[in-house]
């Protein structure tokens, strides 16, 4: 409910088709034109079910309808969560079972993550179901949640499938290669049956939208490259900041487990009888550490060499990252002790606790931070849909001499990425006359140059998901009919900030055009010390850091 949105994919390819299938009207990118048809209208159906649930239970309150779903996104993550930990619990020991979900609730990473709605936040979930399977010997249900991962949600995450197919086919071959065979046929084929009966549908021709997403990411000539490349220090960063002293353990996770196997006696009666156990049975239990090793470095290999990096890139191995950093805070106290002594346990695990406490701790202190500094568009948008509620808004000279229209032009120019959705654009204000009234978002010129999305087209389903928009191209290409002249416009949501353009101006300073109806802080990046700005420190942020103010802004 805190964490922000920080990407305009989420908003733009998945909120707003999940609006159009419940209100009738969104945004289209270019991604969903029958010509490029690189998403799937099968993960938005996904959603629609319980949102239409919501919508009923929320009649005509569309934020409510939004906070709630993404209540019912982080419950499905819950779950999963509470899977693997059982999963760890019986296979790995309660140790690491309470230090995982110590990591995984009170991670940064997971707080961003955990409530999106994204594909790489659906194959997290997804993946950390399939990885409690595995650790289970669950082999079916593993399978399967592979292969809804990689197909409904993110084809690149059936990378992360690495651990039962090493286990299956190379370390038991002889009994589980049919099986695997078996299951991997059926749980594939019946996701892919369902994604081309559903996306054709929707798309009016045959489309099988993960193999579209492959060819265009792989082997398109421009591919994802058009929106930004970044070198290999960004994930790195990202992985600092949002899971701070955890990341630093997980490569320690195999070789401390291993030298707690090798070292420490096993527990079963038989261990007694033999100072080592090397037999296959005792090291079957530490062959999941080493397989879920191996399929988070394979996603980082594969995602550290793509030039085009973000942040949800990460999002599937998060899990994966707890886990691994459970393993190793668990292994600290024995391997210590070994090498330096049983005397010494006691100090290694006052150094677990000490290393947990300083997780936390920078944990919150960065959670704290991204909610107080980037929470404004959220609760600017949240505020136009109070205010246009109002039935005394709408009284007002301007809009009833408005005869023939009867729309509320709500404009944005360079924050048209922070856009939350037109979950919080009212529709159906009804004023004072009994007059009804649908708020319509436009986009006014700023200093962006790409390519913007637009409205679908009006009509019912499935007629307005298979024509193809006029307007869209996959270069990202700048379309100027996406704008309208800002004289249009009954309110405009902008952040003040010192660099002025003309096509920025500060609007908020044009005092006899616009007036401040709503106003939040908003940090202002390039002006704020970096520690200070990605951790809140009480007492000595505010002294480090700048913030512009959020603005929504009506006409006079």
């Amino acid at each position: 409910m805190w964490s922000s949105i920080s990407d305009c994919d989420e908003v733009y390819n998945y909120w707003e088709p999940l609006h159009l299938f419940l209100y009738g009207s969104g945004f289209q990118t270019w991604e969903y034109s029958p010509l490029y048809a690189i998403r799937s209208y099968a993960y938005i159906l996904l959603h629609c079910g319980p949102a239409l649930v919501l919508r009923t239970l929320f009649s005509s309150n569309k934020v409510g309808v939004f906070m709630t779903m993404r209540c019912v996104l982080g419950l499905f993550n819950v779950l999963s969560e509470m899977a693997l930990y059982k999963a760890l619990g019986a296979r790995l020991g309660n140790g690491i079972a309470r230090l995982y979900i110590a990591f995984s609730i009170l991670s940064s990473g997971m707080f961003i993550s955990s409530c999106a709605f994204l594909p790489s936040s659906f194959s997290m979930s997804l993946n950390t179901f399939a990885v409690a399977a595995y650790i289970d010997n669950n082999w079916f249900l593993s399978i399967l949640f592979t292969a809804i991962s990689a197909l409904v949600g993110w084809p690149f995450a059936a990378v992360l499938g690495l651990p039962v197919v090493l286990e299956m086919l190379v370390v038991r071959p002889k009994r589980l290669f049919l099986l695997f065979l078996n299951y991997a046929i059926m749980c594939g084929g019946a996701t892919i049956i369902a994604l081309v009966l559903i996306d054709s549908y929707y798309y009016g021709k045959t489309v099988l939208a993960p193999l579209n997403i492959v060819l265009y990411n792989v082997f398109s000539s421009h591919g994802p490259n058009l929106y930004g490349v970044e070198d290999a220090t960004f994930y790195v960063k990202n992985l600092l900041l949002n899971w701070n002293l955890a990341i630093l353990f997980v490569p320690f996770a195999v070789p401390f487990a291993a030298f707690v196997f090798v070292r420490v006696r096993s527990s079963k009666p038989q261990s007694h009888r033999m100072p080592f156990e090397f037999s296959f049975a005792y090291w079957q239990r530490f062959l999941p550490v080493l397989f879920v090793f191996f399929s988070f470095a394979a996603w980082l290999l594969v995602f550290f060499s793509q030039p085009h990096k973000e942040e949800r890139f990460l999002f599937p191995v998060y899990p994966l990252i707890a886990l691994l950093a459970a393993v190793a805070f668990d292994a600290i106290p024995r391997v210590g002790s070994a090498l330096f002594g049983g005397g010494t346990r006691k100090f290694w695990n006052f150094g677990v606790g000490a290393l947990l406490a300083v997780f936390v701790v920078l944990s919150l202190s960065r959670s704290a931070a991204l909610h107080r500094n980037f929470a404004a568009p959220i609760d600017v948008f949240k505020g136009l849909n109070e205010h246009l509620t109002i039935p005394a808004t709408l009284d007002k000279p301007r809009y009833r001499s408005r005869e023939n229209s009867s729309s509320i032009h709500v404009c944005i120019g360079k924050e048209w990425y922070r856009f939350p959705s037109s979950f919080f654009l009212p529709s159906g204000v009804v004023d004072r006359r009994g007059r009804k009234w649908d708020t319509e978002l436009n986009f006014i010129r700023s200093e962006f140059s790409g390519l913007l999305p637009k409205p679908f087209a009006d009509g019912a389903l499935p007629n307005i998901t298979r024509m193809i928009p006029t307007h869209m191209n996959d270069l990202n290409r700048e379309e100027p009919t996406r704008y309208v002249s800002v004289d249009i416009c009954d309110y405009l949501v902008d952040l003040e900030t010192p660099n002025v353009t003309e096509l920025e101006p500060d609007f908020a300073a044009q005092r006899d055009v616009w007036q401040s109806v709503i106003r939040r802080r908003f940090l202002l990046s390039s002006y704020s010390e970096p520690w200070f700005r990605s951790f809140y420190v009480p007492f000595l942020t505010n002294d480090k850091i700048r913030f512009g103010t959020y603005h929504l802004l009506e006409r006079i």
